[in-house]
This record gives C-alpha cells, sequence and structure tokens, in this order.
C-alpha cells in the first residue's frame, strides 16, 4: 500500500507548500522580487537538466525526481507571472461597458507573455523527455497546464468564489476581468473530463502489471487530477480557501486605505487657487496627513502642477486630456501607484475643467479602486462672477457638478453681488438641497454669513436665509437633458461617507456642448507685463476664437509672473518659480486660431524681451 500512499502524500504536500511558498513570496516588498526570480530561474534550469537525468531511469527514485523537477519548471511559471516580470501587454483593468470577445481579447493581453512562455517551457520539457521512459514529468506539467487553463477559464466566465485576496497588489487589474456567478456552462464539462481523467489514471496506478515505477508515477498524477478537481469546488462551494495558505498571507501587510478629495469644477472656477490654500493652510498649521495631489491638464503641457508645488505635498500630474476620458485608465492607474509608493493618507484629484463629474466617481468606485478608499469627498468650486453666464451656456455641466457634491464653494465672491449670490445659492439649492455651499475669495473659504435672498415677485433683498426650495419644486428648464445622475445625500454625514452613485449612463457633458480645444506654446523669452497684458484682453474679448481659459507662466523684469484669463476676466500677478521651470502658455476653448495665437505669443515675448 505504501506504493500509493507515499506518492500521493508527496505530491499533496508538494503541491500545497509550493502554492504556499509562490504566495509568499509575492506578498513580500517589490524589491525582494528580484532575488526570487533570480533563484526560481536556477530552479528552471535545474528541473529541465534534472528531466533529461532522469528521462531514462525506470527506478523510483527517478519517479519522485521527475515528478519534482516538473512541480519546479511549473513554479517558475506561476511566479514570474504573479510578481510581474512574465504578464502581458495589457496592465489596466477592462474598460467599462467592456463584453463579449472584445472583453476576452483584452484578458487574453493581460497574460499573453505568460502563456506563450509557458508553451516554450512545455515544448522543453517535451522535447528533454522525447521517446524515453520516464515521461512523469513532462506529464506532470501537463496536468498543471490542464489545471491553469480550465480554473483560468471559469473564473473568467463566472463562478461563485474569486479568491481575489489571493492577488498581489500589483494584479489587482485582474479584478475587473473576473466575473461572480452561480455557474457558467464550462464548469460541469471542467469537471467531467478532470473527473474521466481522474479515473483512468487510477486504473493504470492499480493495474496489475504496473510496476512501482508506474504505480508512483500514476499516483502522482492522479493526486493531481484530484487537487484539480478540488480547486474547480473550491471556487462553487461556501469552502474557505483562504484558510488551507493562512500561512502564505502573512507576508502581506493590510492594505491601507486613503481619504480622496475630489476638487471639481468649470474652468476658471479657481479649482487650484483653492487647492493652493487648502495646502497652504495644513502646511502653516504642521502638516497634517500625508497628502498627495493628482493634478489634471487638458492641454499638453500642465501649468496646474508648477503651481501646486512647494506646498507640503507630492504633486503628480495627468496632462494631455480628460481623466473621465481618455486618462480614467491612467487616473486607476497611478492612483495605486502613489498608494503603494507614497504610502498617502489623503489624495487630493482637481480634474480639468472640462471632466464629467459622475464618470470620475465612477472611475473611483470600480471595485480596484474602491477597495482602497475609506473616504470620498466631492468639492465642486464654482465662479460666483461668472455663474450666469456659464450656467447659460452650459447647465447640464454645472447642474452635474452641483448635484454630485458634498460642498458647494463659491469662490470669487466679491465679484458677485448680494442679489447675485442669492440668485446663485437658490439655483444650486435646487439641485443639491443637502450640499453646503461655502462663500471664498481667492481660494480662501470665508465664514458663512447671513445671506440676503430674494423674494418672489419683488426686487427688494431680505437679510436672512436663502429660502430652501419646497420639496415639492420642480426645476425645469427650456432644455431637454437627461442627466442619468441618481445621487441622493438622505442621512449621510458630509463629512465622512463613501459615494454610492447610482449612474444609469455616463453621457459626458462635454458632449456636442463641450467640445474644447487645447492649444500650448512654450514662451522662451522675457515678457513685459503690459504688453502681455494688451494680449490678454485682445483673447479675453474673442479676437483669437472663443477663449474660455487661459493660464500661463512667463519671465519678466529678472523674475516670474503668472496669469490668467477666467470668466473673461484677466489677471496677472508676480510667481516664486523654481529654477528648472519652463516659461508657457496654455488656451482652451472652442475655434482657436492656433496659429495666431502663437505667433502672437512668440511676436508679444521677442519684442518685449527687446523692450526690457
Amino acid at each position: 500500500m505504501h506504493l500509493y500512499v507515499l506518492p500521493a502524500l508527496f505530491a499533496l504536500f508538494v503541491w500545497w507548500f509550493s502554492t504556499g511558498a509562490i504566495m509568499y513570496l509575492d506578498g513580500l516588498p517589490r524589491r525582494t522580487f528580484r532575488y526570487s526570480m533570480i533563484g526560481a530561474t536556477i530552479l528552471l534550469f535545474a528541473s529541465f537538466w534534472g528531466l533529461q537525468a532522469s528521462a531514462h531511469d525506470t527506478t523510483l527514485k527517478a519517479a519522485y525526481c521527475a515528478f519534482s523537477c516538473g512541480l519546479l519548471a511549473w513554479g517558475w511559471q506561476e511566479i514570474s507571472f504573479y510578481m510581474g516580470y512574465v504578464t502581458g501587454p495589457r496592465r489596466a483593468p477592462c474598460p467599462e461597458g467592456c463584453s463579449g470577445w472584445k472583453h476576452f481579447g483584452h484578458a487574453i493581453q493581460t497574460s499573453l507573455w505568460h502563456e506563450l512562455a509557458i508553451i516554450a517551457s512545455g515544448v522543453i520539457v517535451v522535447a528533454l523527455t522525447w521517446h524515453q521512459p520516464n515521461q512523469i514529468g513532462m506529464w506532470t506539467f501537463m496536468v498543471l497546464w490542464w489545471m491553469h487553463q480550465s480554473a483560468k477559464l471559469n473564473v473568467f466566465l463566472g463562478v461563485r468564489n474569486l479568491n481575489e485576496e489571493f492577488l498581489p497588489d500589483h494584479l489587482q487589474f485582474l479584478r475587473s476581468f473576473l466575473t461572480k456567478k452561480s455557474m457558467n456552462l464550462l464548469f460541469p464539462i471542467s469537471i467531467t473530463v478532470s473527473m474521466v481523467i481522474q479515473v483512468k489514471l487510477v486504473q493504470a496506478a492499480f493495474a496489475p502489471h504496473a510496476s512501482a515505477f508506474d504505480a508512483a508515477g500514476y499516483c502522482f498524477l492522479s493526486t493531481l487530477m484530484f487537487l484539480a478537481i478540488l480547486e474547480h469546488w473550491l471556487l462553487m462551494l461556501p469552502l474557505p480557501a483562504a484558510a488551507l495558505w493562512g500561512w502564505s498571507l502573512t507576508s502581506r501587510k493590510p492594505v491601507s486605505t486613503v481619504e480622496i478629495e475630489v476638487v471639481a469644477g468649470f474652468l476658471g472656477a479657481g479649482k487650484t487657487t483653492v487647492l493652493r490654500e487648502r495646502m497652504a493652510q495644513q502646511k502653516a498649521g504642521g502638516g497634517g496627513p500625508r497628502t498627495v495631489v493628482l493634478v489634471n491638464d487638458f492641454a499638453a503641457a500642465g501649468i496646474d502642477g508648477s503651481l501646486l508645488s512647494g506646498q507640503g505635498a507630492d504633486v503628480v500630474e495627468l496632462p494631455n486630456g480628460c481623466i473621465c476620458c481618455s486618462l480614467k485608465q491612467d487616473l486607476a492607474k497611478q492612483l495605486r501607484t502613489v498608494i503603494a509608493d507614497h504610502a498617502p493618507e489623503r489624495v487630493l484629484i482637481e480634474p480639468s475643467g472640462v471632466a464629467d463629474l459622475a464618470s470620475l466617481i465612477a472611475v473611483l468606485s470600480a471595485p480596484d479602486i474602491k477597495a482602497l478608499v475609506h473616504r470620498l469627498h466631492v468639492m465642486t468650486v464654482l465662479d460666483a462672477g461668472s455663474f450666469l453666464r456659464d450656467f447659460g451656456r452650459m447647465p447640464a455641466h454645472i447642474e452635474a457638478q452641483a448635484k454630485l457634491a458634498d460642498e458647494l464653494i463659491l469662490n470669487k465672491i466679491d465679484l458677485a453681488s448680494n442679489a447675485e449670490r442669492a440668485l446663485i445659492e437658490t439655483t444650486l439649492r435646487m439641485q443639491n438641497r443637502q450640499a453646503r455651499i461655502l462663500p471664498a475669495s481667492y481660494g480662501v473659504v470665508q465664514e458663512i454669513a447671513p445671506l440676503p435672498r430674494l423674494v418672489a415677485g419683488t426686487d427688494a433683498i431680505v437679510a436672512g436665509p436663502v429660502l430652501e426650495p419646497h420639496a415639492n419644486h420642480v426645476h425645469e428648464h427650456d432644455h431637454d437633458h437627461d442627466h442619468g445622475h441618481g445621487h441622493d445625500h438622505a442621512g449621510h454625514d458630509h463629512h465622512d461617507h463613501d459615494h454610492d452613485h447610482d449612474h444609469d449612463h455616463h453621457a459626458h457633458a462635454h458632449g456636442h456642448v463641450m467640445e474644447f480645444q487645447s492649444w500650448s506654446g512654450m514662451l522662451s523669452l522675457p515678457c513685459n507685463p503690459q504688453r502681455l497684458h494688451d494680449l490678454l484682453v485682445r483673447v479675453a474679448a474673442g479676437q483669437f476664437g472663443e477663449v474660455e481659459r487661459v493660464k500661463g507662466l512667463a519671465r519678466a523684469g529678472g523674475g516670474w509672473m503668472r496669469f490668467d484669463i477666467a470668466g473673461g476676466r484677466v489677471s496677472m500677478m508676480a510667481f516664486a518659480a523654481p529654477e528648472t521651470e519652463a516659461a508657457r502658455v496654455i488656451a482652451i476653448g472652442r475655434n482657436l486660431d492656433e496659429a495666431r495665437l502663437r505667433a502672437a505669443f512668440e511676436d508679444c515675448a521677442a519684442v518685449l524681451s527687446d523692450a526690457a
């Protein structure tokens, strides 16, 4: 009986221990991965040598050797994948709404190099044992390959238990390719085929003419096939699979979660100014939580990252796109990297002024990101001085940003009259009755003072709080927009809650209404402030297209200045720039005359340099 029991116990132990060892090594700090891979590669070549050396031998010792070498050759495939060295060309989650064959194609891309490496190793294993009497190592590799492919397809098609806790942090994007389902059509086929193979192997092991070598070899293989069946059932039955390898998960640090604050708002509302002031207050107060700032500029050459640097937080820029559209996969990847590398307690995100806030929240609510976030807080910054103009041109965008906010910051409040302020706040209350509305000037949030309110049917202004809209009031516009952004704040603490938005669709507010283009250029020569101001006035007046926003940094008078066009208003001020700073300008709008803009700024810089 020992001819059957000992090989079975040996196979069971080696499978359990090697699986746990790989998971333990995957959980160690990434700086250790290179040493693990070097060791695994040495063992891989040792296994090839062992397979060749034992291929002619049919003793019991050779059976154990060949089986062990087959396992070692397979172990390299697993450790190289789970450590991220041999995966595939795709290292990002599957895009939203992707399904069918396209989804399957993306899944293949995540492990294409891994699968090719398995094929290459399999060819080597077959070649080393070709036409030799000891084929145990080769069949060990093939059975493990079958287990791998079958389990992989089943978790893609859908199983009850995804065992996501086994995924290391750097492979969390694979969660988007795992499907939770009570059953899939492949599962019974996988179980049936595996059981048929299992029965055949057991029969061969107990055959009357089987030698000790044959009995041990077939026991090794039948045990592996039994474990394949067990692994498949663990994907479906409510059994604690993680308990089998609890010791191997001790190398993994508890996943730290972060607080995320989104500072959204239309172009020129003052998002960067609000962020600068917020960070400056934190720095003056002794530091506060460890903070990283993610800044997204719509143009190729970002400005906001430079304006936020030096405020006591690391700044990461995502230029040349919108993080709710073309860059949303970059955002998810960058966020995971930032959390892994910087271990922040808080992440501040400043999306571009044309970002669709609903889509951004959807990105942050994706399973692989949501698990890292313990609090999501959304602030929308609005330009009080140009609110009526902005709302008249793009009501859908303003309404969507107001509905999804926890705080509405009315920046540049000094540019609005009491009547305008009351009108603005009443409009915002109709969109979001629960959000706090905070007045601000130059990004500094002011103490909430009694607010004058408009009395319906009169031009009078009455001191006191703004009247809340009646619960049954329906706010309608002449335009017909179906936003599809449900957002229920009832019962939430606005200082500490999770967003769980229900978005029927994510139609971008910058579709046909906000088809913006961006232009950026370098200012290689110093500028004269007066002449630059005159140029900015002409730009704001629409002489170069429908410009919504201009921002830039320029050298002047031996120092630096920053300049802006926001809400049709020109502003310029001194700026303390680091030595590595580059003078540049960004313009965002519609129908921009890029050639004339470039020529005007270049001419301005050249002429003014001479004048200086």
